[in-house]
């Protein structure tokens, strides 16, 4: 979200495999499907993208941008 590329992408970019993404991805869906979770999700989403934007890491923790 901060880059502003796709949910692949940044599982690639933070080495979550493809495997480990669909499973999360399923598993998500499914609960955001109940009141009100899909709203708290998106939310959170949101909170975390603006945490990860303002805070910069220590240069020797960085991740490069994928090739």
């Amino acid at each position: 979200m901060t880059c502003g590329g796709s949910r692949a992408a940044a599982a690639c970019y933070l080495g979550i495999t493809p495997g480990a993404l669909q499973s999360a991805t399923v598993t998500i869906r499914a609960w955001q499907k109940m009141p009100g979770n899909a709203d708290a999700h998106q939310d959170a989403l949101h909170r975390i993208t603006e945490i990860a934007a303002a805070t910069e890491a220590p240069s020797s923790r960085r991740l490069t941008a994928p090739e």
